[in-house]
């Protein structure tokens, strides 16, 4: 069986066309087949056929999508290709099964003839790697996020063209490459390299004034469209016509990919003709228009402190210069609010801007709450900051990417991505050649965009904190107070952002003692309190408030009824099971919304080692803040009842594990005490084993009993009470 994404998607099985019929199996296809021997994630899936908009039984549909795909797929070898593997799928590919895996094989091959200096052999390997095109890949796909990985194949397949012309006209087949240029050059009018191999032929070929018209158009079209002069290579090369040069004026520079020297050719055989100057190689940072080079990135900070493995591991992440590659490299950096993704991002940038000496470009994603930064508007930005005109920036967000790539193919830029919402978000703003880098921050866990390296920060190392204090607040104060210092990084939970927060305070008022800010961060312990507790660590601009804003705002609006709800339960952590209840929703959508808030950072997923349950708890801080959202949107009434309704389903719960265990039924309330949104099945899976379930939940019972007297629901309190004692006794 054979699966073509070179064009449209189309699966071969011994000669037969298999019919994929239906858009969203097509899409579901397409999705494994760019990830082919790698696990793609049910978001990810989910995103790529209804992006940010997905229905409450997606997670159902694409199971059903999936069972569809494997009926229309051969089984063979059991149990076919597409294979469960958590948290998605996979297809399983062998050698050959893919074109694209015989197009990547075909250029490496051809580019392995090219440095062993065998130039035809070279060109007949990438003649046969492009020979496996049927047009532009995926064409037939019209989800964002495949055409996004699509577009990047179509820039890979241009290279390779660049490439294997190159060496055509190397070997004097200038004739024959005319055409093939002409018809390039007119689909991509603002590529540069296109427009230099173009004149190179058409002056080979003793055609001098229509290499010099080549040069007065692509002139036009980069003065009209982005309002800049051709770059030096093209203005070099037109001088050169102009006087008649038989030599280039500079030395020729090496090409980084392909390194031919052509044989000299036999006067009156292959590949001689008229006396002209040799094709200058590509240049290691291609011609770059004469106009200013962007510097956008924000200043780094001087007493940056921590994360050395991050930075190692970025550094250390593939770049052009290691391998030949055709995918541009990305970085994404994720974790919690308050955890230093921009500074750490800044800083790296900072490191690894002398190797992108074309510019560095730098945008704000997150925009205002709720309102995220459009690609349009980054894309707008960019083209400015690339010296593209207000008038010549494209109306449409693909023309605006279009000339975006276009001006990034040959050049080395560092893009810095941060505060991303969505991979849709990011899509249009990766550059299409592998010469520039692409830093990515976001407060979600970024599956869906694939990735040379993945960083999730965490809180820091307790010695980072107490070194990032040295440097705000001095050494000598530190080591006045060491045990203070100690209780001040844990009542941050060893965030960098509340650390440098707390630690500007101190720093502005050097009469106070570190024991002191302590006291003000833990003189808060009741709910009512916690809410403020944000505030009570806010310094200038700096506030907790302010990095968990974005992550909230990116939500649903089901996920921030869930979280807001969910900061009234005074427990310490919480099952799956709770989420249904609180929001009355079925427990598959109550489980999607967990997932959700998951993959924001904005709750924390503990897995027990030994039952592998799953439960779930807030980060510090995240609560509070969860509070603060809660009583400014939701009524008194609305809380009252969400929370009533889970109190109320925790006592049904304990009271049917004290009837199931076999010590009788619990005493009959004086109110009916009911389970909400949980259907049977559930509960018969959860209290399976009842006294297993309550040492699970025992903590939660209890905390549960205290908080629903406190609030008047005392026949709640007497069931959770008079359950618990029997449950606990047994």
């Amino acid at each position: 069986m054979q699966f073509r994404i070179l064009g449209p998607l189309e699966v071969v099985d011994d000669g037969r066309h298999i019919d994929v019929s239906g858009q969203r199996q097509r899409t579901v296809l397409a999705m494994l087949l760019l990830e082919s021997g790698r696990v793609v994630s049910n978001d990810r899936l989910v995103e790529a056929i209804w992006e940010r908009k997905p229905p409450a039984t997606s997670r159902t549909q694409v199971q059903i999508g999936i069972c569809a795909l494997r009926r229309m797929l051969p089984a063979e070898p059991h149990p076919g290709p597409i294979v469960t593997r958590s948290p998605g799928y996979l297809l399983r590919m062998t050698e050959g099964q893919l074109d694209l895996h015989a197009f990547e094989e075909r250029v490496a091959a051809g580019r392995r003839a090219a440095a062993a200096h065998q130039p035809q052999q070279a060109v007949k390997e990438l003649r046969a790697a492009l020979g496996l095109w049927q047009g532009h890949a995926l064409t037939d796909i019209s989800s964002k996020p495949v055409r996004a990985s699509a577009v990047q194949l179509d820039e890979r397949r241009l290279a390779v063209q660049e490439q294997c012309l190159e060496l055509e006209l190397r070997l004097g087949n200038h004739h024959r490459a005319v055409s093939e240029l002409g018809a390039l050059v007119t689909a991509h009018p603002l590529r540069e390299r296109l427009r230099v191999l173009l004149m190179t032929a058409l002056h080979r070929a003793g055609r001098q004034a229509e290499a010099l018209d080549a040069y007065r158009q692509a002139r036009a079209a980069l003065v009209e469209r982005l309002g800049i002069e051709p770059g030096a290579e093209l203005q070099r090369l037109h001088r050169m016509i102009l006087a008649g040069e038989e030599e280039w004026g500079a030395p020729p520079r090496v090409q980084p990919f392909i390194k031919v020297t052509a044989p000299a050719a036999a006067p009156g055989g292959p590949g001689s003709g008229p006396a002209v100057p040799a094709l200058p190689a590509v240049p290691a940072t291609a011609a770059v228009p004469a106009h200013k080079i962007p510097r956008l990135l924000p200043a780094d900070i001087a007493d940056f402190t921590g994360r050395t493995r991050a930075i190692q591991r970025i550094l250390a992440a593939p770049t052009r210069t290691d391998a030949p590659r055709t995918v541009v490299p990305v970085t994404v950096i994720t974790g919690r609010g308050g955890s230093g993704k921009t500074t750490l991002a800044v800083h790296v940038a900072h490191r690894l801007a002398p190797d992108y000496p074309d510019g560095q470009l730098f945008a704000k994603l997150s925009g205002a709450p709720g309102h995220p930064t459009s690609a349009a508007e980054v894309l707008r930005r960019f083209l400015r900051a690339l010296g593209v005109s207000d008038e010549a920036v494209p109306s449409s967000v693909e023309e605006r990417a279009e000339m975006y790539r276009d001006l990034l193919a040959e050049r080395r830029v560092l893009v810095v991505l941060d505060g991303a919402a969505s991979e849709c978000q990011v899509a249009p703003l990766l550059p299409g050649s592998s010469g520039s880098r692409v830093l990515i921050t976001s407060w979600r866990r970024f599956t869906g965009l694939p990735a040379d390296t993945r960083i999730e920060l965490s809180r820091f190392q307790r010695e980072s904190s107490v070194e990032m204090l040295m440097k705000i607040i001095g050494r000598r104060r530190v080591a006045a107070e060491p045990l203070a210092v100690e209780e001040l990084c844990r009542a941050c939970d060893d965030l960098p952002l509340v650390l440098r927060a707390a630690a500007a305070r101190l720093a502005a008022r050097p009469h106070r003692a570190v024991a002191d800010a302590v006291a003000q961060a833990e003189a808060v312990d009741g709910c009512a309190d916690a809410a403020r507790r944000p505030d009570e660590l806010r310094h200038v601009e700096q506030t907790v408030r302010t990095c968990m804003t974005p992550a909230y705002a990116a939500l649903s609006p089901e996920a921030q009824r869930a979280l807001r709800r969910l900061a009234q339960l005074e427990i310490p952590d919480f099952a799956p099971w709770v989420g249904a209840p609180l929001l009355a929703c079925e427990p598959h959508r109550a489980q999607d919304l967990l997932d959700e808030l998951t993959e924001s950072y904005l709750l924390d997923a503990v897995v027990d080692q030994a039952s592998r349950a799953v439960r779930y708890r807030f980060p510090a801080f995240v609560r509070a803040f969860a509070l603060e959202r809660l009583a400014a949107e939701e009524s008194p009434e609305e809380q009252r009842a969400a929370l009533w309704r889970v109190l109320d389903t925790l006592a049904y719960l304990t009271g049917e594990a004290q009837r199931r265990s076999g010590h009788g039924d619990p005493p009959v309330p004086d109110e009916p005490i009911r389970c909400h949104a949980m259907p049977r099945s559930l509960i018969d899976r959860l209290l399976a084993d009842p006294f297993a379930w309550y040492q699970q939940e025992r903590a939660q019972v209890e905390a549960a009993g205290r908080q629903a007297a406190e609030i008047g629901l005392w026949t709640i309190s007497c069931r959770l009470a008079s359950s618990s004692t029997v449950l606990a006794g047994k």
